[in-house]
């Protein structure tokens, strides 16, 4: 009897060691011939950490998962664009020990010639209202009709935008500038170079670099200085269903059957913005080779990619898409869709201005040492944007004369005879541009700066390369005469251009296209010397004059009471 009882209760251990169900399993197969799939990634959704497997040779699976309740199992082939066939991500619910669950992946049939791109209102916001929001307030939503472009293709972008320099008046009829290949690319797709700017009409083109813009692109290759549609860039139009509803992106569960959803790795990839951010023309923008040869490229803590950067993971869990029972995804799954650049906020964070002054006789020297903190030159992108260190000195508001160190160039000055207000050419102090030098439609005396379409060679390049620092140092000269006690204020400003000065005010532009502003004063470092003594006074935000006032208003109070 006891023999019997003991063999029972070790039974019954045994029994309740074992799960009652263990595992999911199933079979991965092509939809439309039901063919197994060998090799798809099998998953559940919304576990980026979690474990999966690949189907094997007659598509079968089993996924060593318990959850608790109904989950979404997904399965996918990660793109690839010289794969014979491939698929749209595949989803089916199931529970824990449940067997027999089929995966049908949809191969992608062929493209639609027929393919007019719809606009992101009529294709994309109804379902994702947040993304929709927060595109329609970057560049990429303006890039069709923005009228600085518009105003240098073919002056019709702003009232004064036929004054100076416009492409099609000086350059042979037919000719594109290829302005439409990135700035419209859902107009240019179908003729690649063969688009006008300026006559763009069809919706899709209109949005500019919309939602479908980036998401069907199906490949970026390692072609990097072709310039995106011509050589570039890849795109697909799959037939069969909904054309605007087939879609690349970076995630690899997205099984909702309103889409016609496909995983590239090349959407988290710096290479995928290179399309249309590094082109050689042969002196285009070479952001993403900067990128490479910064640490911010090197992988490991600190490595970050454009999207790292210029589409921030969001900080809290939500959908993506606002149908009804959609899955709440893990931030870091979540990424802003705004684009911010050369924003006052990312250019404070982007740069750091360190400066120091000290009177050694009659003698005023100032050093300002400029560190690039991002991951590509400052400033990077079209060569028309530009940087000026300007560094002053004075008493009593009389400038002191500059004895030593370099000047800011003549390019910081508009075209109009005389010094303006806003005119640094000349003053104490550095640029930061490339200056781009060549003819006109390959014509008459070499102009500068000149557009990258016209560019025959680098004329000057003093952007600061990712990581480095450079120290700019002036000295200046008291007047004979100078009384001791006399204050001598010292400023060094960063003033950032998103244009010449001259090509704005020929241009008789007073905002960017998105109601911002031209010059951009990133940083300002203020300090006060005292002939015969040194008071050095850090003022480059208004806290630090906020915590100076106290700190000298206590002070004072201090030796009021001490008498």
């Amino acid at each position: 009897m006891k023999m019997k009882l003991l063999g029972a209760a070790i039974g019954a251990l045994v029994v309740a060691a074992i799960p009652a169900r263990a595992a999911i399993s199933g079979t991965v197969r092509n939809a439309d011939t039901l063919a197994p799939v060998a090799g798809a990634e099998v998953r559940l959704q919304i576990d980026p950490t979690g474990p999966f497997v690949l189907s094997a040779a007659d598509g079968s699976f089993t996924l060593p998962v318990s959850p608790a309740g109904t989950v979404e199992v997904t399965a996918v082939v990660p793109y690839n664009r010289l794969a014979a066939i491939n698929y749209t991500i595949a989803g089916a619910q199931a529970n824990d020990g449940d067997t027999g669950v089929t995966l049908d992946l949809i191969p992608l049939g062929l493209d639609d010639p027929a393919y007019e791109p719809p606009r992101a209102a009529d294709s994309c916001l109804a379902c994702h209202q947040g993304h929709y929001d927060e595109w329609s307030t970057s560049n990429h939503s303006g890039a069709a009709v923005d009228f600085w472009v518009l105003d240098l293709f073919s002056g019709t972008g702003s009232p004064g935008g036929a004054n100076g320099f416009n492409y099609r008046d000086t350059h042979d009829p037919g000719e594109t500038g290829f302005c439409a290949t990135c700035h419209t690319p859902m107009a240019d797709v179908f003729d690649p170079g063969n688009t006008m700017l300026d006559e763009v009409t069809s919706v899709g083109g209109l949005d500019g670099v919309s939602c479908l813009a980036c998401h069907q692109i199906d490949h970026v290759n390692e072609s990097v200085n072709s310039i995106h549609l011509l050589g570039n860039a890849t795109y697909r139009f799959p037939g069969g269903f909904l054309t605007e509803r087939y879609v690349w992106g970076p995630l690899k569960d997205v099984s909702y059957p309103g889409m016609r959803s496909s995983y590239n790795p090349i959407f988290t990839d710096s290479r995928f913005c290179a399309s249309c951010h590094q082109y050689s023309a042969p002196f285009g923008q070479t952001t993403y080779t900067e990128w490479q040869a910064s640490s911010f490229a090197v992988p490991g803590p600190g490595f970050r990619s454009c999207q790292d950067c210029h589409m921030p993971a969001r900080i809290d869990p939500d959908v993506i898409c606002d149908e009804p029972f959609q899955p709440v995804r893990p931030a870091g799954q979540r990424h802003a869709h705004t684009f911010v650049g050369a924003s006052p906020e990312l250019l404070t964070s982007a740069v750091e201005l360190d400066t120091t002054a000290e009177l050694d006789g009659d003698t005023v020297r100032v050093q300002a040492n400029l560190t690039n903190l991002v991951g590509h030159s400052f400033p990077t992108g079209v060569s028309i944007r530009n940087a000026l260190l300007v560094i002053t000195a004075a008493i009593d508001g009389t400038p002191l004369t500059q004895t030593a160190g370099p000047t800011v160039p003549g390019w910081a000055n508009d075209d109009v005879p005389g010094t303006q207000p806003g005119d640094f050419g000349g003053f104490p102090g550095t640029g930061f541009a490339k200056i781009l030098e060549g003819r006109i439609n390959g014509q008459g005396p070499p102009v500068s700066p000149v557009l990258f379409i016209d560019a025959e060679t680098v004329l000057e390049n003093s952007n600061l390369p990712a990581g480095q620092s450079r120290l700019t140092a002036v000295e200046f000269a008291l007047p004979p005469g100078t009384p001791t006690g006399a204050q001598i204020d010292v400023e060094a400003r960063l003033l950032y251009r998103r244009a010449f000065r001259a090509l704005a005010v020929t241009k008789q532009w007073t905002q960017t296209p998105q109601g911002g502003p031209i010059e951009i004063e990133v940083e300002a470092d203020r300090l006060t010397l005292v002939n015969g003594s040194v008071l050095d006074i850090l003022t480059a935000s208004e806290s630090g004059l906020i915590l100076l006032g106290l700190g000298l208003a206590a002070s004072a109070l201090l030796v009021l009471r001490r008498r």
